[in-house]
């Protein structure tokens, strides 16, 4: 089984711009001691992120160690999650492009820019000719001057492409717009720092009022930390959502519109992604003492749309793999979300595997699409036999290309 697509690597010349704007920072430094002061601020960072929870303005975006440590090592991250984001909806949940005008992109929570400069990169790399305009908002003034300089620096990266930046809390109101619609609505990482604390009631209505300014066929792309409490929140708010509201309809990740199963009761799984990645030499060398895993991207996934989403078999032929695959003694196995909603485990006997088979099979990812022909149901309805492996397809896997 080969990957259904090939993602372009995070570009050279934006990891480049972030060090270079780092050392010109401290040129007095050695690169080592520059190295070593960003390794600290990542230890503050992550702890911010993961313990502190701390997102008031003063904490974090302020301060250009800050945001010269998350260029240099988070920005990536979200750039490539957000780019999984974009693969899906583009080559799978089937968005559309306007034939005509710009293509219109709505970056909110936007930082230093990962998300909404990932999606010009990744759009210009599909050959889309259409002019396309970003807006990016953020409360952070600093980032935002940050994400327009690098726009600037690497305009041959997203050719005819503008940006425009608007400063605001977006904790309280959102600002106040014309009747301007967007294609790609993007939230990075930022829905959970945005609606920290809110109750059930604001985070809807605020996602609601987001979800409102999308165009007729366009798409909001949210990626947020694959921690279970913050999944479980997101799904079960677009769940409701979606069950109120007649426009408002669930693109990914699961199919038909189905809700996740996985909030509403015990399991030993949550719906996240499970991505590899790739990291840079200088990225390598700054993680090396530090010993933080870089070779996976991992983050909650949710694609709404106003259109009514693309239309799958209501059986378990079609499945999302939502478990690492096992390897057990006689057999090969797998947990998926199947297109009627439900959850089932798959499994093909061993004996009947070649070792390149069972190598492919082990290198199948969190969130790839499978079709499974004639898969037989034994005495548990919920547990699928898959005949061989011949029987499987790639629907949706994505695979970064391979560093130049």
């Amino acid at each position: 089984m080969k990957p259904t697509v090939e993602l372009p690597s995070y570009p050279k010349e934006i990891e480049d711009w972030w060090w270079n704007q780092t050392v010109r920072k401290w040129p007095e430094l050695s690169e080592e001691k520059i190295l070593n002061l960003i390794r600290k601020e990542i230890l503050i960072q992550s702890d911010r992120f993961n313990k502190s929870r701390s997102f008031d303005p003063q904490a974090y975006g302020s301060r250009e160690l800050s945001l010269l440590t998350y260029g240099n090592f988070f920005f990536p991250r979200t750039w490539k999650a957000m780019t999984l984001a974009l693969s899906e909806a583009f080559h799978f949940r089937l968005w559309g492009k306007s034939n005509k005008g710009p293509i219109r992109i709505l970056d909110i929570g936007s930082g230093s820019g990962a998300s909404g400069l990932s999606a010009l990169f990744f759009l210009r790399k599909l050959n889309i000719e259409n002019s396309i305009s970003l807006e990016a908002w953020d409360y952070s003034g600093k980032s935002l001057a940050v994400q327009k300089n690098l726009h600037r620096a690497c305009h041959h990266l997203w050719p005819e492409s503008e940006i425009k930046t608007k400063r605001t809390d977006l904790r309280y109101n959102l600002p106040k717009l014309s009747k301007q619609r967007y294609d790609l609505i993007l939230l990075g990482y930022s829905i959970n720092e945005v609606l920290q604390g809110t109750e059930e009631k604001e985070y809807r209505a605020w996602l609601r009022e987001i979800i409102g300014l999308l165009a007729p066929n366009g798409f909001l792309l949210i990626v947020e930390p694959a921690e279970k409490n913050l999944c479980e929140q997101l799904h079960s708010n677009i769940a409701f959502l979606s069950s109120t509201e007649k426009d408002l309809h669930i693109e990914s990740p699961y199919f038909n519109g189905n809700q996740c199963p996985f909030f509403s009761g015990k399991t030993n799984y949550y719906s996240h992604e499970v991505r590899k990645i790739y990291p840079s030499q200088r990225i390598e060398e700054i993680n090396k003492p530090l010993g933080l895993e870089m070779r996976e991207v991992k983050f909650g996934l949710s694609i709404i749309g106003i259109k009514p989403p693309r239309s799958f078999p209501q059986n378990f032929s079609f499945c999302r793999l939502v478990s690492p695959v096992r390897k057990k003694k006689g057999t090969i196995s797998f947990i998926g979300i199947a297109s009627d909603g439900l959850e089932y485990g798959y499994e093909l006997q061993r004996r009947s595997l070649s070792t390149g088979e069972t190598k492919a099979l082990l290198n199948l990812e969190r969130g790839d699409v499978i079709n499974i022909e004639d898969g037989e149901c034994g005495k548990d309805p919920k547990r699928i036999r898959i005949q061989s492996y011949n029987r499987m397809s790639l629907q949706f896997a994505p695979r970064w290309e391979k560093q130049k």
